[in-house]
């Protein structure tokens, strides 16, 4: 099979060749950069169970910091991550870099509770549509304790313990847009539905890649917390 033009002239070739040996060249860096990034730690779990739907999993308590923003589903990341980025980038008591972590994630913050109040009420979707609040959470390294964590300067920024969690997910690559994630939302959720699991609170975003990452080498995913059996 030939690589360049029949009708091509040796120089035009030889050209064409060179360019394309450049932009492979240009790309290494990107892409051992983005396998760098996609080793980031994250938290601890054991997986339970997998099917074509979602992976169960049992996760052990971690560490975050988090923060509410008010805005869009898609409109908010930016200025939520800023946030949380100023905190572990010295904006604490002390000024201490923390190491960045994975993933980040985006969760609805609904003021009216009670709709979460029974098991398995997906009520909250609704809920979800009339607020515009979004809660963001980095998880900390696991090499430190909640009284080990520098406090934040910027009072927006909480610090908190996650507990244990018996959680589902469902993994996809891809953007970052609301369509995609709420056809895998939906997804997760009549898959948990057929398997007779009853969800407790809301879905979580996560997102494990910097933006600069090409879409199909993203890992994205639905979390959701269910119930033991």
């Amino acid at each position: 099979m030939r690589l360049w033009p029949v009708n091509a002239s040796q120089s035009e070739a030889q050209d064409l060749k060179r360019r394309t040996l450049i932009v492979i060249a240009a790309l290494i860096p990107l892409v051992l950069f983005a396998i760098a990034v996609m080793s980031l730690e994250e938290p601890e779990y054991r997986v339970l169970k997998t099917t074509d739907d979602f992976e169960l999993r049992e996760y052990q308590p971690f560490l975050v910091a988090e923060t509410v923003v008010n805005g869009r589903f898609d409109q908010v990341g930016d200025r939520a991550f800023r946030i949380l980025v100023d905190y572990i980038q010295g904006g604490n008591q002390g000024g201490r870099n923390l190491p960045m972590t994975a993933p980040v994630n985006q969760q609805p913050k609904i003021a009216d509770l009670s709709v979460l109040d029974a098991p398995g009420n997906t009520s909250y979707q609704a809920a979800e549509r009339d607020s515009d609040a979004w809660l963001f959470q980095f998880v900390m390294p696991k090499e430190y304790s909640l009284p080990m964590l520098p406090q934040p300067i910027d009072e927006r920024v909480t610090l908190r313990q996650m507990p244990a969690r018996l959680i589902a997910a469902r993994r996809y690559s891809g953007g970052w847009g609301e369509s995609k994630y709420r056809a895998n939302e939906q997804a997760l959720l009549d898959a948990l539905q057929r398997e007779r699991l009853i969800t407790v609170g809301t879905p979580i975003f996560a997102r494990y890649n910097a933006p600069f990452v090409p879409g199909f080498m993203r890992r994205n995913e639905i979390l959701v917390e269910v119930q033991r059996p």
